[in-house]
């Protein structure tokens, strides 16, 4: 366990350092003098030495597996006490082969002893309470972290089910105004019926492509191929009713769909893209759609003249949505040509 940061360092030397002059201030009152530095020094540094070392390394050890604590904790405190007594005793003998004054001048192994081990339990003891309460605030900020991770995911999903109320209140609105305009379409088709029967097929074409537009596909996302080639067919019929039938378009339909799906408004939207951007008056150049179905294969072909004048952008926005979706239902290419002449699009799909 991880509890000592280098931005606390600070914190941890100025401590030391009230400490360690408490100490002296202590000995100096008890014994008269407030020992020699290099012994204030060796013996402090084995002090904080141990103090670390349990704290983050000893006692994380210990407690890491729970069945064995109870025997791996006092095994280690021991450990401890042992290597620090040790070190304490090979400074001691460098002290004396230095001639070097010491405080407390040990007279005898058994007086080294208590007092050595006293030091390495006193220091063993707080480094043990400093262990219990950096961890009892790393525990507590995890459960405040934990607590502050849960209220946000508990606002997160407030926010989802409005955001999913206020988008199935945009649906149900958006269900009702195909409704009411597929409704006034059948009441315009009703009205007009008596007195032109051209007018009220082509109202009733528009109906038909609307209704297939506004219509949800399967529970797949796909419709039946030959609705989306039926759709085609209403769509230059109600272009060429618009334009008196003066459009130059060639339509050619080979092979059969039956049992072929795809998803909804792709080919349409390639067949929009020649009327808003061709030049379907030219009849020497007239447009192609070409459907050709071989097995689970199809392939459209859209080729046109372009307009020399065209208010709107190219072919390009239909085409990447076009892309987009395909991408998550078929396996597909398409290929593309174009110039400043005429515009050519091959799709082929594996339905």
């Amino acid at each position: 366990m991880k509890t000592l940061k280098i931005e606390n360092l600070r914190t941890h030397v100025l401590a030391w350092f009230i400490f360690i002059a408490y100490e002296i201030l202590i000995g100096f009152l008890y014994r008269g003098t407030p020992g020699t530095f290099w012994d204030n020094v060796s013996f402090y540094a084995l002090n904080i030495a141990i103090f670390y070392f349990n704290a983050h390394v000893a006692l994380p050890t210990a407690l890491s597996n729970g069945k064995l604590s109870f025997i791996k904790l006092p095994a280690i405190i021991l450990s401890e006490i042992a290597v620090y007594l040790l070190l304490r005793y090979l400074i001691i003998l460098l002290f004396h082969f230095l001639n070097l004054p010491l405080f407390p001048p040990y007279t005898n192994f058994l007086e080294f002893l208590g007092h050595s081990s006293f030091r390495g339990i006193y220091f063993i003891g707080l480094s043990t309470g400093y262990w219990f309460a950096l961890t009892t605030v790393l525990n507590r900020k995890k459960i405040a972290d934990l607590e502050t991770t849960q209220l946000r995911n508990e606002l997160q999903q407030e926010n989802l089910e409005k955001a999913l109320l206020s988008t199935e209140n945009a649906y149900l609105r958006a269900q009702i105004n195909p409704h009411f305009l597929l409704n006034t379409l059948n009441f315009l088709y009703n009205s007009i019926a008596d007195y032109s029967d051209e007018v009220a097929d082509s109202v009733m074409t528009l109906a038909d492509i609307m209704r297939y537009a506004l219509t949800n596909a399967d529970e797949d996302g796909k419709v039946k191929l030959e609705l989306e080639i039926e759709q085609i067919v209403n769509f230059v019929k109600l272009n060429q009713a618009r334009f008196s039938k003066r459009l130059n378009i060639d339509l050619q339909i080979e092979g059969e769909p039956e049992g072929l799906r795809i998803i909804p408004l792709i080919l349409i939207t390639l067949v929009e893209n020649v009327f808003k951007y061709g030049d379907l008056l030219n009849q020497s150049y007239p447009a192609q759609i070409l459907i050709i179905i071989d097995g689970n294969t199809l392939t459209f072909t859209t080729q046109n003249l372009k307009k020399k004048k065209v208010n709107e952008t190219g072919h390009g926005i239909g085409v990447k949505n076009v892309k987009s979706r395909l991408a998550v239902y078929h396996d597909y290419e398409l290929t593309v040509e174009d110039n400043e002449k005429d515009y050519k699009s091959v799709l082929k799909i594996k339905l």
